[in-house]
């Protein structure tokens, strides 16, 4: 083991190569992300183009066939996924900053405790989804709006798992060794506390990346956002306007495809890396 490296990266590490159902969400994620910044370059068309050829299956010249006005769905797709891509991590991301604070404080702190999981027990006890359309309906959606409103409901999740880490932690003799050695509060939270915690919020975020794309690809499909705006959702939210009823099978099928793809493996990364930094999965 490399002392530099801090002995739970480590572990996250070590595990993970070794586990296949992470080499498996790796190697998908990788081939997917050189297929979509290499089409960038390689797709012919523009996502706005429009041809002469209207709801066409897929052939030669339209990989993913072509939608009601004429679009590329290959150049749609490739081009879609940036917009749900950085709505989706950028989600995950800001989740897993106040799951990882909240928790930290909500266990750590027994005054804090019944307060900041009030909060996020009562996050929880609404359906997701029709909370999120509910946010979503008050307000002009924008792609900002769509990544805070996937914040409030994905960070409650990611703050019991840490507050546990952390009420589990407290009772290590190394931190009771490093309290009793004169280290003040805010020195064992950032020093012993958050180095423990860190490489489970990691976990947690490569895993709330998955359901973040699920859910904004689901908002933007159900017209919360700009249906004018390129996206994976938007595709699909007009292939439900007009693709179910001509039967265009391949106008639902290349982003259904895209986001089930994606979503596995961010999901078998997340899971794998959650199986050994969550002390309840371990074996």
């Amino acid at each position: 083991m490399n002392p530099r490296i801090p002995r739970p990266f480590y572990s996250l590490a070590k595990f993970i190569q070794s586990k296949k159902s992470a080499k498996i969400g790796g190697g998908i994620l990788v081939a997917f992300m050189v297929l979509i910044l290499a089409g960038t370059f390689l797709v012919p068309y523009s996502p706005s183009a429009i041809s002469s050829d209207h709801d066409s299956p897929p052939s030669l010249a339209h990989p993913f066939g072509t939608d009601f006005e004429g679009h590329d769905l290959l150049s749609q797709v490739v081009w879609g996924s940036y917009p749900s891509l950085f709505v989706g991590i950028m989600a995950a991301l800001g989740a897993t900053v106040i799951g990882l604070v909240v928790g930290v404080m909500a266990g750590f702190f027994e005054r804090l405790e019944g307060l900041l999981s009030g909060v996020a027990d009562v996050i929880l006890t609404f359906p997701p989804l029709p909370l999120m359309i509910l946010l979503g309906s008050m307000l002009p959606a924008t792609d900002l709006l769509i990544t805070i409103i996937l914040i409030i409901v994905l960070w409650p999740v990611i703050a019991r798992a840490i507050r546990s880490q952390v009420l589990s932690l407290k009772q290590k003799p190394f931190v009771e060794t490093a309290r009793v050695s004169g280290m003040s509060n805010f020195e064992l939270i950032s020093k012993v506390i958050i180095p423990e915690v860190v490489p489970l919020a990691i976990a947690y975020f490569v895993l709330t990346v998955s359901a973040a794309i699920v859910f904004v690809t689901a908002l933007q499909f159900l017209g919360v956002g700009s249906p004018n705006e390129i996206s994976w959702g938007s595709i699909l939210y007009w292939a439900q306007q007009f693709g179910f009823y001509s039967g265009d099978w391949w106008w639902i099928l290349a982003p259904g495809l895209s986001v089930t793809i994606i979503a596995t493996a961010f999901a078998l990364l997340g899971f794998s890396a959650e199986e050994v930094m969550n002390p309840r999965l371990r074996t």
